[in-house]
């Protein structure tokens, strides 16, 4: 009897020595160039470990939320929201990260998944209990990150990435040596044919906040 339509077919891990050196992986090389949108105020390079993630590890490791393109990040800042307000312009900045060395994250955009026991929902559950449970395990592997597609994305072109590291902050700032490096940082408010961009590709608008009488 094949089960419920509404149940989560998302299977728990194996253990990370039946992930180590089978489960599908690519290597994304040194100078590869991720993107992150972060508070203005902020780094982009914090590994978090809130367990607020999907993906998040506990401590000591962490968790920073890069993507292959710049729009895949902003969708995954404001996934779900149809309309933005001006203000975030100023308060968000999108940020170029670079890789300093090579590294081999888990690939949960292959097929080859499923005989894990992987499905799509992984990308996009709200049990983030079992999805963090993948991340300590694929993690516990070996694997310095995964590869996944974001859930507010449908044309699969470009993926995200949840790289894995020690918690907290780990960007070189302005040189290209180190396991990350910051090469640019600009305020969303300086990028006005991102935004332009985004609104035609996806319908999501920014508004000005009302002037008080």
């Amino acid at each position: 009897m094949s089960a419920p339509r509404t149940a989560l077919h998302l299977l728990a891990p194996p253990s990370p020595d039946q992930l180590r050196g089978r489960f599908p992986a690519r290597t994304l090389p040194a100078g590869t160039i991720t993107y992150r949108c972060h508070g203005a105020g902020l780094g982009p390079c914090w590994f978090g470990h809130s367990g607020y993630g999907r993906i998040d590890l506990a401590p000591p490791d962490g968790t920073c939320y890069v993507a292959e393109s710049e729009q895949i990040t902003l969708l995954e800042t404001w996934g779900g929201m149809r309309v933005i307000p001006s203000s975030e312009l100023s308060a968000r900045a999108i940020s170029r990260v670079q890789l300093g060395v090579d590294r081999t994250v888990a690939d949960l955009t292959s097929n080859e998944c499923a005989q894990f026991g992987v499905t799509a929902e992984i990308f996009t559950t709200g049990n983030y209990q079992l999805t963090q449970l993948w991340a300590a395990a694929l993690r516990a592997a070996g694997y310095r990150g995964i590869r996944y597609w974001a859930r507010h994305d449908l044309a699969h072109t470009r993926a995200c990435l949840a790289l894995f590291d020690g918690a907290g902050d780990r960007a070189n700032i302005g040189t290209i040596t180190g396991d990350y490096a910051v090469v640019t940082t600009h305020t969303l408010d300086t990028r006005p044919g991102l935004i332009e961009a985004l609104r035609r590709n996806t319908g999501i608008t920014v508004l000005p906040i009302p002037h008080s009488l």
